[in-house]
């Protein structure tokens, strides 16, 4: 299988898009693959919850045109996972010159970020990039709408949180026509991820139980809103690392699963 790019994404801010990004890339790496983690978001908090300090280093590949080894960074396996792991994690930071991007890049640099990612695959040896979105509408969402191969959605279990998963979709739907027609590459939505799920609060219940009917097995198991998800952010770590043994522990590696399972059945799908 060649190497999918996966974007994690949703057109609202607090859903725990970062946490989602770093665990899914983290994970795939525990399981052992090879996986780049892409920060599109000036807040640098992909890197940050791996422990890696945000810089401008996609502002530098794409605007500065810096050399890949120069704006990558290895995360150390004891940030994520035991040193025997013998999946790697490689991480393109992001840091507060991102959000110039989009203004920067010429008319004629559309396809430049899908270049970059296509050189960081080949160059890492990578099985699966994560891209971790801005959740703000910016002209570069053109860019990594036409680089993702896959979209994996995260939302709150609340009603405006699930009207910017429908507006993501709309927007990935458009994208996906014009990557068809210049790239000829199919894209997938691999699943939505109903986060901070409270299973007493009956309007979240009754919000998953619309995503279901609205999108069917797409949906994944919700999320549950726990502590332990904020108390390891705050040390930098993957909740698998942080609490090994926690309920959120197996939430993330069940998104993991998730995400993997649907990525190898794809490339069966398509060898048929």
């Amino acid at each position: 299988m060649g190497t999918k790019i996966i974007a994690v994404t949703n057109r609202k801010g607090g859903v725990g898009k970062s946490t989602m990004s770093s665990h899914l890339a983290a994970g795939l790496a525990v399981k052992g693959y090879n996986v780049g983690l892409v920060d599109t978001d000036s807040q640098g908090h992909g890197g940050m919850m791996l422990g890696i300090r945000p810089e401008d280093g996609l502002f530098n590949l794409l605007i500065n045109k810096s050399q890949l080894e120069d704006v990558v960074r290895l995360i150390p396996k004891e940030n994520y996972t035991t040193p025997d792991a013998t999946g790697k994690l490689l991480l393109i930071p992001s840091s507060e010159r991102t959000y110039q991007i989009p203004y920067m890049l010429q008319q004629d640099e559309s396809f430049l970020f899908l270049e970059k990612m296509e050189n960081f695959a080949e160059r890492g040896d990578l099985d699966f990039i994560v891209i971790d979105t801005n959740p703000s509408l910016s002209l570069f969402d053109g860019s990594i709408y036409l680089a993702a191969d896959g979209f994996v959605y995260v939302t709150e279990c609340e009603t405006m949180s699930m009207q910017g998963v429908k507006q993501a979709f709309e927007q990935m739907k458009r994208f996906s026509v014009q990557r068809q027609k210049y790239l000829r590459r199919e894209t997938k939505i691999l699943g939505i991820i109903p986060n901070k799920f409270r299973q007493k609060t009956l309007i979240h219940q009754r919000n998953v139980d619309a995503l279901r009917d609205a999108f069917g097995d797409l949906v994944w198991n919700p999320i549950a809103l726990r502590t332990i998800w904020t108390e390891a952010s705050n040390f930098y770590q993957p909740v698998f690392l942080a609490a090994p043994e926690s309920a959120a522990a197996a939430d993330a590696m069940y998104i993991v699963s998730q995400a993997e399972k649907g990525l190898l059945q794809w490339q069966a799908e398509k060898s048929v």
